[in-house]
């Protein structure tokens, strides 16, 4: 995570799927601060949860003990719109790959996760490479 300014909530919190409801929960107390509606913060509750759980389920190999799996989850406050990152340090991928996923149906293995975050936010950047670690931006803009 990179230094932020003072409208920036920092966690970092274990790569396990019971700290999701605090990944929620700091969504939706910055989001409120943020001027987001409650339908706003609904939306990126949803896609702070999904990208969390990529990192869960897809972030870290074998050689990464659990103890050291984190996710590192900044909120940032801007006028009258939030943006989430969600990173690891985990094992990375080619982001080049989600778009060639990309598929209109059910079908298929992966992809979806990326396409529901991309269809709740107003803005979705993936940054990564083999062996880098992921970090994932999004951008939610108040809809009043």
């Amino acid at each position: 995570m990179s230094p932020k300014d003072a409208s920036t909530v920092e966690l970092v919190l274990p790569g396990k799927a019971e700290f999701l409801l605090v990944a929620r929960l700091a969504t939706s107390g910055v989001g409120l601060r943020a001027g987001l509606t409650v339908d706003d913060i609904d939306d990126l509750k949803v896609a702070v949860a999904e990208a969390c759980t990529n990192v869960i389920n897809h972030a870290f190999d074998d050689s990464i003990p659990e103890s050291e799996r984190r996710i590192l989850l900044s909120l940032s406050i801007g006028k009258n719109e939030m943006t989430v990152e969600v990173e690891d340090e985990g094992v990375g991928f080619d982001p080049n790959a989600l778009e060639r996923s990309q598929r209109d149906g059910l079908d298929g293995q992966g992809g979806l996760g990326f396409g529901l975050m991309r269809e709740l936010t107003d803005s979705l950047r993936v940054e990564s490479a083999p062996g880098s670690g992921t970090r994932v931006i999004m951008v939610k803009r108040a809809t009043r």
